[in-house]
């Protein structure tokens, strides 16, 4: 090779290696570091009065930022999808929920992956869409805070910005985000998600007691024992609020299968891709459970497009609530909808302060 070659060649690499360092370094230098507690804004206003003794009906549903409908399969999940070939899918998915809003009894809703500013989502503020249908208050926790994720290669997912949606039609007195430990080591925890919880508190009827309310998304990817460090946070969170004697309940997308799931019924068949735990009894205290309508999936695995066919779908029941000691569940159901909008169903539960 020619002298003047040579040093072509060591020049278009070393241009090659600087600009990955610089955007290496960008990528670092921007990672999300959220406090241990961060008070949210609590937006809207609320007139609904909670009293004892008074059924309270609330919903749990991770929408899959509404762009893991039915029509889609994920790669992270073994798919190849990244995201949708179309700003429609996302526009069709939160106009169905929106009207899904409108057309259910419900007083708290708790949504886990909405998306506010992503290239995943074609940057559609779904909160911002949410909110507009629902007549109460709105808070949203960060999960994702990314600048730009750099893989798969060849389709990078970009920049997201995503998290949990609590709305209320109670009066809520605090919002506030609570930061889980990160599933992930650095360099990859630098773009991955920080899983929250969002904590409201809600004033009682003649009562100085609060139900504090907790809309949870814990890890799915990450390492083994990183979900039962996010749940142990949880759960003395909540201890410390029944220690007050006030009343708590946590809703949302555990990523692990609930302890009264018959597995024969929902059997893991697909061991090379998401594998949930399943979660114990055991790590609740006294008269503590955990509540979800194991009859029907709340989730599926997104390996391919959603067939049709329970038989021939990796399903999971990984959405539900852990209720307080002092509260009482009077109805839980999980709501099909052949994972139309999202890669998850939503749990509805109706409780009783007791």
């Amino acid at each position: 090779m020619p002298k003047v070659w040579y040093k072509v060649v060591i020049a278009i690499i070393s241009i090659i290696l600087l600009l990955f360092l610089i955007g290496f370094s960008i990528l670092v230098f921007s990672e999300y570091f959220p406090e241990d507690r961060e008070t949210l804004n609590v937006e809207g206003e609320s007139t609904k009065e909670l009293e004892i003794d008074k059924s309270i009906n609330i919903i749990t549903y991770n929408l899959g930022y509404l762009s893991l409908d039915n029509t889609q399969d994920f790669f992270m999940d073994g798919g190849k999808g990244v995201r949708p070939k179309n700003a429609t899918t996302v526009t069709k998915n939160l106009a169905a929920v929106k009207n899904f809003i409108e057309n259910q009894d419900v007083d708290v809703y708790l949504f886990q992956e909405v998306d506010t500013n992503s290239k995943r989502s074609y940057y559609m503020n779904e909160y911002d869409g949410l909110k507009e249908v629902f007549d109460g208050t709105a808070s949203f926790a960060y999960m994702f805070k990314s600048l730009y994720i750099p893989y798969p290669i060849l389709e990078p997912v970009g920049h997201v910005e995503s998290g949990n949606v609590t709305l209320n039609k109670f009066n809520v007195k605090e919002a506030t985000r609570i930061a889980l430990p990160s599933a992930y080591s650095w360099p990859k925890r630098a773009v991955m998600y920080k899983n929250p919880i969002l904590e409201e508190r809600v004033e009682i009827k003649d009562s100085q007691k609060e139900l504090v309310i907790y809309n949870v998304h814990l890890d799915a990817y990450g390492k083994k024992d990183g979900k039962g460090e996010q749940l142990n946070v949880l759960i003395e969170n909540m201890k410390a609020e029944v220690e007050k004697g006030n009343y708590v309940i946590a809703g949302g997308d555990f990523n692990q299968t609930f302890p009264d799931v018959d597995l024969e019924k929902y059997p893991v068949v697909d061991t090379k891709n998401f594998v949930p735990t399943q979660l114990s009894a055991d790590v609740l205290p006294e008269k503590w459970k955990f509540v979800t309508d194991a009859s029907k999936p709340t989730s599926r695995l997104l390996n391919e497009v959603y067939t049709g066919n329970y038989d021939k779908t990796q399903l999971y029941v990984i959405d539900g609530y852990i209720v307080g000691p002092n509260i009482e569940v009077r109805q839980v159901e999980t709501i099909e909808n052949n994972f139309s909008y999202s890669d998850h169903h939503p749990v509805k539960i109706r409780i009783k302060l007791k």
